[in-house]
């Protein structure tokens, strides 16, 4: 678990300086979070146990299981915050997109 953290943490820092705007980080971190749940919810419904049992082992949940495995007490509350607020700026580029794209 400790490559996926590295990996994230490297990718973070990586499309901030190539797209150099707040916009690009919060689409990455929403769109890491749908992959890891997505991933868990496949192997869930077709059920093959070598691919299960490797993604188990290597791939979070979701950023929050990350975050929870890595930290705790006051940490992990400010690093949940964040997240959830990572979220809801998530959702309002998403809305705010569709809401362009229907005119």
């Amino acid at each position: 678990m400790d490559v996926i953290l590295i990996v994230i943490v490297t990718s973070l820092v990586i499309v901030g300086l190539i797209f150099k705007d707040f916009k690009s980080e919060v689409y990455f971190v929403g769109t890491i979070d749908i992959l890891f749940r997505l991933l868990h919810k496949l192997i869930e419904l077709i059920n093959i146990k070598p691919l299960a049992k490797i993604i188990n082992t290597y791939i979070p949940d979701s950023l929050e299981s990350l975050i929870n495995y890595y930290s705790s007490g006051i940490l992990n509350t400010i690093l949940i915050w964040i997240l959830f607020i990572i979220y809801c700026y998530f959702t309002y580029f998403l809305i705010t997109y569709w809401l362009k794209k229907r005119k």
